[in-house]
């Protein structure tokens, strides 16, 4: 702390108006307004308020499943049934047999033993390590590239965060080696990356975890619905037990919620002592309604993952084809890394112009140089529209890096 004259309220709001105006302009982010239903092609307005309708490579809906009939008939039967909201946190009055039915039936299909319903997928990562990470004896070691609600959570928790080089299996044992005095260490990976849409090593983190003595922890956010029998995930189709499972509502499911999966006991701890679950309002009773919807879709059809993945391998072949700079893999998520932010957001405008809605991504949700579209395909597109998009980037070569 300075031992300087202290400043006024108005000096530190003044400081917050310059902060603000200190974003260079290409980095400043506003707040898109959509103005109709988000599904294959989206209602977008500009500043002028005037409106575009545009095809929607943004989204992480990957089956199509929120504009499912059946998914919607079944948020309004339980909208009609619950009311409009929970109306309190799960501890309090806001525990709905809504909520169970949505955990009990998330457990059978993903094998476990219990499940957690929380409000959002942040929501349950923050939850289930503030809960297990609670001793300063304790080692988090998370991936370089996982997703902000894990280092969140690991940051909210009383353990000691330690990181290892984007699936660097090597780098990770260096790491399980340096902190084998620990009380408890716990290895957070994601199995499908949300910006490069690449896989992790599953196998050998697992067998690491094995030889050192390491819960893993596994995000499946970007993989249930698409990899694995039924959608189960990448750990079911490697058949990979994590002592921890988290998930989302709102990607493959078409709704709204988080979720961990695991023992029992591993699912009381969270229920205890898991802060943002036990202070935050249970989730609405339409998104949970439409999400076990999602879930008996999962069971009757075992092919839909598949026919997704092989949509986007070939779309990926065909970015290749013309020279795009992507990343290797079998996910919805496909990636054109640019570089700067500049072209990125020029690239981003020219395909607006073209019919297309695809946001620029830039730091801090990626490193510095690798900005990029991030191309989200989904079971709801079109080939036409694959063809449109691949057609209008062919003519925007020059952006290529």
């Amino acid at each position: 702390m300075s031992h300087e004259e202290p400043l006024t309220r108005a000096e530190m709001q003044s400081g917050l108006d310059e902060e603000c105006a200190g974003i260079h302009q290409d980095s400043f982010r506003q707040r898109p307004q959509l103005d109709a239903p988000i599904g294959r092609t989206i209602l977008s307005l500009d500043e002028q308020a005037k409106r575009a309708k545009l095809i929607n490579w943004a989204s992480n809906d990957y089956l199509g499943a929120s504009g499912q009939i059946k998914q919607k008939n079944a948020g309004r039967a339980a909208l009609r049934t619950w009311g409009t909201g929970s109306a309190a946190a799960r501890l309090l009055a806001g525990g709905l047999s809504l909520h169970r039915r949505f955990e009990q039936r998330l457990a059978t299909f993903l094998e476990t033993e219990d499940a957690l319903l929380c409000t959002t997928g942040y929501q349950a990562n923050s939850a289930a390590l503030v809960a297990l990470m609670g001793d300063p004896e304790d080692v988090v070691i998370l991936d370089r590239l996982a997703h902000a609600s894990m280092y969140d959570g690991a940051r909210l928790s009383a353990g000691t965060m330690l990181r290892f080089k984007h699936n660097d299996v090597a780098d990770l044992e260096k790491q399980l080696k340096r902190t084998q005095g620990a009380r408890r260490r716990l290895v957070c990976v994601e199995s499908v990356y949300s910006m490069d849409g690449d896989e992790a090593p599953l196998q050998a983190i697992e067998a690491l975890c094995d030889s050192y003595g390491a819960l893993l922890y596994v995000d499946e956010a970007h993989a249930i619905g698409v990899f694995g029998p039924h959608g189960r995930g990448c750990c079911a189709e490697l058949n990979i037990k994590p002592d921890i499972l988290i998930g989302t509502n709102s990607k493959s499911f078409g709704s709204q919620g988080g979720y961990i999966a695991a023992r029992q006991s591993v699912i009381d701890l969270i229920v205890n002592r898991g802060r943002s679950f036990i202070y935050s309002t249970a989730p609405a009773p339409a998104a949970i309604g439409a999400a076990i919807e999602s879930l008996n879709m999962l069971r009757e059809d075992a092919e839909l993952g598949a026919s997704l993945i092989q949509r986007c391998v070939e779309f990926r072949q065909a970015l290749q084809a013309q020279g795009w700079q992507s990343v290797e893999g079998r996910s919805p998520i496909i990636p054109i890394i640019i570089g700067e932010e500049k072209p990125t957001l020029e690239l981003s405008h020219e395909l607006r112009q073209r019919g297309h809605f695809i946001p620029a991504i830039r730091p801090p949700t990626v490193p510095p140089g690798q900005c990029r579209l991030r191309i989200s395909v989904s079971l709801a597109h079109k080939q036409s529209d694959l063809n449109k998009l691949l057609k209008s980037l062919d003519e925007l070569k020059s952006f290529n890096a």
